[in-house]
């Protein structure tokens, strides 16, 4: 394995920053990185309804902003160069609360342009995090990771959970309810500043001199993993309430629902990294939180009559489980520290382009076919991709280099 290339003189300042201050600035900005783009599931059928779009033009609320994921993301290790990782990051919290303000506007073309703008702040924001995370704190990556997804999941949860409420509190309007997540990034804003303030305001060694990500064996299975296991995710995080709803479900309970399949996710989100990071083989893990995802995906399948709510939570778990595993997969099977924003990049780059096919492949199986059947025998394939992609990433770190 390459060692790490030394930081640049000078430029790293590792303990300027308290790590009592670092700590909740990661958890304040990963709680932004979703109720953006999770608000609007429970909304979606009285948005479509008002926009007076059919459904694969409104699965574009949430394929545009996948679409920028993979379209940003090779982006971010070159800001880097000019500014430090902390930096950039603070700037992606104001893209995003301008992006949300934006994404609640009166037309189409407004909400798209917000849409836009809160993708390419996460995209990057996506990115830099895991990177950041294995060189702040070396010995707890594991850890830290687990608890920067379940900040992620939370703040998806969170989303999920008020927006009816909101909706109805605020006379049945979907935009201010919406809206209220710009305030959300400004406050993540606030409590990032000090780790700005505690760092050189350009480039450090995290981001220099590393070896090629195109060497490391390991990127072309993560790369899959994390698309396919984001592809499967963002479909049922966009089309679930919808599906649900379709089955005689009230919008008050499929939003209760999405917010249920949210907030199981995060014990998994917390305990995947810290069990991930102590193994060098995670095909054990690969195969348990696929089959959740399976398990629900047919429950709904197969009883769609049913009580949803044992599908709904064993789909969330599984969720869980595959987002966290992507996630800390990238961060073990860089080869240095310095190559984590490039197999970042890479993973999250190529990984949401094919992950921004899953909602409006949804959707448009829906349009041909007039039923849900079609969608989830589609994400139940996809997820069996996923299981197999995963198998290969998940492999010893020998292994995988001999592969």
């Amino acid at each position: 394995m390459t060692p790490n290339p030394p930081s640049q003189p000078g430029s790293d300042r590792r303990s300027a920053t308290p790590t009592a201050l670092l700590i909740p600035g990661l958890i304040l900005v990963a709680l932004n990185l979703r109720p953006t783009l999770a608000g609007f599931g429970p909304l979606l059928s009285q948005i479509q309804r008002e926009l007076d779009v059919n459904a694969t033009t409104v699965s574009l609320l949430t394929t545009i902003p996948l679409l920028c994921f993979g379209a940003f993301a090779p982006v971010a290790p070159w800001l880097t160069r000019l500014r430090s990782s902390e930096t950039v990051i603070l700037g992606c919290l104001g893209l995003i609360a301008v992006g949300a303000l934006f994404r609640v506007g009166p037309s189409l073309p407004w909400i798209l342009l917000g849409t836009l703008l809160v993708g390419s702040g996460i995209a990057v924001a996506n990115v830099l995090l895991p990177g950041w995370i294995r060189h702040r704190f070396p010995a707890r990556s594991g850890v830290m990771m687990g608890l920067y997804t379940f900040s992620v999941v939370g703040g998806a949860a969170l989303a999920s959970g008020l927006s009816v409420p909101l909706r109805n509190a605020l006379s049945g309007a979907w935009r201010p309810s919406l809206g209220v997540w710009a305030g959300l990034a400004l406050l993540g804003a606030l409590a990032w500043l000090p780790t700005v303030l505690g760092r050189a305001p350009r480039a450090t060694g995290l981001s220099l001199a590393a070896p090629s990500v195109w060497r490391n064996p390991a990127a072309l299975w993560v790369t899959l993993y994390m698309g396919l296991q984001s592809l499967v995710f963002y479909a049922w995080l966009t089309w679930l309430p919808k599906v649900l709803q379709d089955h005689g479900s009230t919008l008050a309970a499929s939003g209760t629902l999405l917010a249920l399949a949210n907030l199981v996710q995060l014990p998994f989100t917390l305990a995947v990294p810290v069990w991930a990071s102590r193994r060098g083989d995670q095909r054990q893990l690969v195969l348990g939180t696929s089959l959740l995802v399976a398990a629900g995906l047919l429950g709904l399948l197969l009883f769609p009559a049913a009580p949803p709510l044992p599908w709904v939570l064993l789909l969330g778990a599984g969720c869980g489980g595959t987002f966290s595993l992507a996630l800390i997969l990238i961060v073990q099977r860089a080869q240095t520290t310095s190559q984590v924003p490039q197999l970042s990049a890479l993973a999250q780059g190529v990984g949401y382009l094919l992950a921004a096919s899953g909602p409006f492949l949804f959707g448009a199986l829906h349009d041909h076919t007039r039923q849900w059947n079609a969608p989830l025998w589609f994400l139940l394939a996809c997820t069996l991709l996923v299981s197999l992609s995963g198998l290969q990433a998940g492999k010893p770190l020998a292994a995988s280099s001999e592969s």
